[in-house]
């Protein structure tokens, strides 16, 4: 049996561990206070002055003008040669860098190229010119099979850009329309 009580014991134990327990509380009263105080970091809004939009960016319309002699006839060799797949060195100097983007020189060559092919015999060639500004142009070119061949014409849009002196063609993509839904009233 011990000389103290057993009362006395837990006493003199707590005693021991009250400043350690003090010490937690402080430590975590601390941190919970600075957590609460700095954690938002953001700059508080000003409510006295309502937020208004800002003006969106005017872009001054280009005007349209002629197109290009050159313009034209580079149109027509790309399709004679890139989208036909014939002479293909030639069409390697008419493309812009849109098209050539990731392919070199001899995929080229292979036929390997990024330029939607159209195969059939090609009669008249109507063009659009969607739109026709100092540095570029857009037409909408429709392939129409030679009378007397199999074919049916496809639509595409080619889209051209002056580098430099040079006439380039930069977009050639397949145009679809919409389609035109059924009326279902009827």
């Amino acid at each position: 049996m011990s000389a103290y009580p057993a009362r006395l014991k837990n006493t003199r134990r707590f005693v021991r561990l009250a400043p350690w327990i003090a010490a937690l509380v402080l430590v975590a009263g601390i941190v919970t206070f600075l957590l609460v105080f700095f954690r938002n970091t953001a700059k508080p809004v000003d409510t006295s002055t309502p937020l208004t939009p800002a003006k969106p960016a005017s872009v001054a319309a280009q005007k349209n003008v002629p197109v290009p002699k050159q313009a034209e006839i580079v149109a027509g060799r790309f399709i004679l040669t890139a989208v036909q797949r014939k002479h293909l060195a030639e069409a390697w100097k008419l493309a812009g860098p849109p098209i050539k983007a990731g392919v070199t020189y001899k995929q080229w060559l292979s036929g390997s190229i990024a330029v939607v092919p159209w195969f059939g015999q090609i009669g008249q060639v109507p063009l659009k010119v969607d739109y026709s500004y100092p540095g570029e142009a857009q037409f909408t070119v429709i392939l129409a099979p030679k009378a007397g061949t199999k074919g049916k014409p496809d639509t595409f849009i080619i889209g051209l850009k002056r580098y430099g002196k040079q006439w380039k063609v930069t977009a050639w993509v397949p145009y679809e329309p919409p389609a035109v839904r059924a009326n279902e009233n009827n």
